[in-house]
């Protein structure tokens, strides 16, 4: 576009040497042209120091016309006979580059060549702050691009960690069957031993042992497991940044859409009218939050159901809900529906399972950034929605979870 630009100017004007540059430096010490013709060649690669050049009071903001006689100001320009510089402005109105034409002989009609000068850089500032839009938007497509990537590695091992824990429950329920099972068996060979007429202390000395010893398994198996539990119920450190929590909630809900597409469950996020709510959290933990309420609307709503995401901010304070049309919730439901290791009324309708771990973290997660986890409903087969309120600016200290 630029070449066509200075092509076309050539037509109205001497321009035995005409470029649109753009400058380099703050304040700019160097033009670089984007695009120069000089007779009608073009002139690549062209990077000059704008000392001792009219160029320099351009880029001060100002047009400058030179009629004739360039060279008794500017001895470096003695090629030429006359010189017009229009500056080029970005949106902030700042001097981001100029239109310099220099002419061989004297320009005649100053005032007319100026403003036809003129009329060609607005095209041509409009062409630089396209090129600078353009840029912009390839960093923020690039930035955006790796915010999403490093969102997804921190949600992906949130949800690596939690089927751990899962699996860890499915072990230690496992072993814990066993030694109980022995510890049963031997007590009710001992009953039986013990009523005899002659009872076999032997064996039930035997026995003995065996309870002892499956008991002390069992015992130390529940100290190591509590061990961990208290480890991992220390307070959360978090990462904060500036975020775009709709982002984080459409990587939430694109994680679960399979699941409910699987179980005939329409899942959406109501995207706000507002664009631009930011909130200070750590968005890896933010995501995981979500998550788990989506997944666990979509475990308890049976098929034809549907799973709604709304997101609104009042009162210095950003809202998540997640409401469902699942089995609800009774009312000693709602007292119990954030400890840990709850067994709550409703049964998964998918055959899934529960720890009744999920919404504990998701309590902890809230605390931890100095907000809150709430559930309401109204009652069985009357769905439920789940709130999470944060503030949009986080204190210098959080407080922990």
């Amino acid at each position: 576009m630029l070449r066509r630009l200075i092509e076309a100017l050539s037509l109205y004007l001497d321009t035995a040497f005409v470029a649109v540059t753009y400058g380099e430096g703050v304040p700019p010490t160097h033009a670089r042209a984007l695009y120069a013709l000089r007779g009608q060649q073009a002139v690549h690669d062209l990077r000059y120091r704008l000392e001792e050049t009219p160029c320099a009071q351009v880029y001060r903001g100002e047009t400058v016309t030179i009629p004739c006689d360039i060279a008794e100001l500017y001895p470096n320009e003695a090629a030429y006979e006359g010189y017009i510089g229009i500056p080029l402005r970005d949106t902030e109105e700042q001097t981001i580059g100029h239109l310099a034409i220099f002419s061989n002989d004297p320009i005649v009609e100053t005032e007319l060549a100026t403003a036809i000068a003129r009329i060609f850089a607005q095209r041509a500032e409009a062409e630089l702050r396209r090129l600078a839009f353009e840029v912009e938007r390839q960093e923020m497509i690039a930035e955006l691009s790796d915010l999403n990537a490093r969102l997804q590695r921190g949600f992906n091992r949130l949800r690596h960690e939690n089927a751990q824990k899962t699996s860890l429950m499915g072990v230690i329920a496992h072993d814990l069957r066993g030694p109980l099972a022995a510890i049963i068996a031997q007590a009710e060979l001992g009953q039986q031993h013990g009523v005899m007429e002659v009872p076999d202390l032997a064996r039930i000395a035997v026995g003995f042992d065996k309870i002892l010893n499956g008991a002390e398994r069992m015992s130390d198996l529940i100290l190591a497991t509590l061990e961990r539990v208290r480890a991992e119920g220390d307070a959360l450190v978090l990462s904060y940044r500036t975020v775009d929590p709709s982002r984080l909630i459409d990587i939430a809900v694109a994680a679960n859409c399979d699941d409910a597409r699987r179980k005939n469950v329409a899942l959406s996020f109501t995207t706000p009218e507002d664009s631009s709510i930011q909130v200070e959290a750590d968005d890896t933990y933010l995501i995981s939050a979500v998550d788990n309420l989506i997944r666990n609307a979509i475990k308890y709503t049976r098929p034809g159901g549907s799973v709604d995401v709304t997101m609104a901010v009042a009162d210095g304070e950003l809202s998540i809900v997640v409401t469902d049309t699942g089995q609800g919730l009774t009312q000693n439901d709602l007292q119990l529906v954030f400890g840990r290791f709850q067994t709550l009324s409703a049964i998964p309708t998918g055959g899934e399972t529960a720890t009744g771990l999920g919404l504990a973290n998701v309590r902890q997660i809230m605390q931890a950034h100095n907000g809150a986890a709430t559930a309401h409903s109204a009652g069985r087969d009357k769905g439920s929605r789940f709130c999470l309120n944060l503030p949009l600016r986080q204190p210098e200290t959080p407080k922990p979870a």
